[in-house]
């Protein structure tokens, strides 16, 4: 396996009481306290939707590739896990394990516990699998809650609790390419507290998301490395740095394929050149300044590169992003159908670059202007 490998996990363990203790008690003495602990974070963490970088996951387990393949081969060989691979593709489909009553009918797992702890240990935990559990002759005592003992609780109460009960789920729809409910779906509370599960921070992780090509994983780390449990505010500036630092996954993007995130679709147009830390810069200005979804941003982005000797210039590409802006261009296909219309339908003359508006964009002076068409050679 390789730092830049793609893997996606499958989870097919149910962690009952019952197997849970099988895991502790049977599995752990021949397993060892990592790979133990290994299965259970990436059972709990659950499973993933898409391919990510095997060097993403790596990060979160806080081992190196030489230890995460033996954990993965321990756990193979007592059939936890499984693993499928074609090319540098991978799938770790998680399997629970047996309960101790079918541990012990095992031949080769009984054989190993024993030959590994003893066979003393073996007749304890054999023993306490027996224990008779009649509860013949016993009383049950045990006091429990009753609804008509609830002090103060009142009509309205009862009424907004049926509410919360028939109340659906909440979906959210930021017109992003990374899906903010699959994402929340396999994340705990403990990782990204509920109290930080507003619109306006989801939608900032969505559209991070889709500018940094930050996967469901990855976004995970990021948010347990910025995220201050003890407060209440959650800082969305730490956030976008961490996500511009992620390196996004180089893939070709076909011809007219501009649903991607920006990242990958700049890489792909400089033949899988890093994306520079200014170039970042600019892509985020275009989304925050100018509130462009990723397919508008990379259809600007191929065009300025078009039209500025293949260098992303933030002004020109400022200037075009207000007039699309202004214009409620939110698709790819409107800012394609936009930019090709010709110069005298946009109201600029023909021998002047649409560069120099006032109006729609106040950080550009005169001067800014002179300068960038003599570097165009345009005037």
């Amino acid at each position: 396996m390789l730092g830049k490998d793609l893997y996606r996990i499958e989870v097919n363990a149910e962690l009952s009481n019952e197997r849970l203790r099988s895991l502790v008690f049977f599995y752990g003495p021949l397993i060892g306290n990592e790979a133990l602990a290994f299965y259970e974070y990436l059972v709990l963490k659950g499973n993933t939707f898409g391919f990510s970088k095997l060097n993403e996951l790596l990060v979160s387990l806080n081992l190196s590739i030489d230890r995460f393949e033996k954990n993965c081969d321990i756990l193979n060989e007592f059939r936890l896990l499984s693993t499928l691979r074609r090319d540098d593709h991978y799938i770790f489909i998680f399997n629970g394990p047996l309960t101790m009553k079918e541990f012990i009918r095992d031949d080769v797992f009984v054989r190993h516990f024993i030959m590994k702890t003893s066979g003393a240990h073996y007749q304890e935990l054999l023993a306490e699998i027996r224990e008779d559990n009649d509860h013949k002759g016993f009383e049950n005592i045990s006091k429990t809650l009753k609804a008509g003992e609830l002090s103060g609780w009142s009509s309205s109460d009862e009424t907004y609790i049926r509410k919360q009960r028939t109340a659906k789920k909440t979906d959210y729809d930021f017109g992003t390419m990374f899906d903010v409910n699959v994402f929340l779906k396999d994340i705990s509370p403990t990782l990204f507290p509920m109290r930080f599960r507003t619109p306006d921070i989801l939608q900032k992780i969505a559209v991070c998301a889709d500018l940094y090509d930050v996967s469901y994983d990855r976004m995970r780390v990021i948010l347990a490395e910025v995220a201050d449990f003890d407060s209440d505010e959650f800082d969305l500036r730490e956030l976008e740095k961490a996500c511009m630092r992620s390196n996004g996954v180089y893939r070709e993007v076909e011809k007219g394929q501009y649903d991607v995130p920006c990242v990958t679709f700049l890489m792909s147009l400089q033949n899988g050149k890093e994306v520079t830390e200014s170039d970042r810069y600019v892509l985020r200005n275009l989304s925050d300044k100018y509130h462009l979804p990723a397919p508008v941003i990379n259809v600007l982005v191929e065009y300025g590169l078009k039209n500025c000797d293949n260098r992303l210039v933030e002004k020109y590409l400022t200037k075009t992003a207000a007039d699309l802006h202004r214009n409620d261009i939110d698709t790819a296909e409107k800012a394609l159908k936009w930019l090709d219309k010709p110069a005298e339908k946009k109201t600029v003359s023909e021998d002047r670059l649409p560069i120099y508006d006032p109006s729609s964009n106040p950080f550009m002076t005169k001067e800014d202007e002179e300068e960038l068409l003599k570097l165009m050679g345009k005037k």
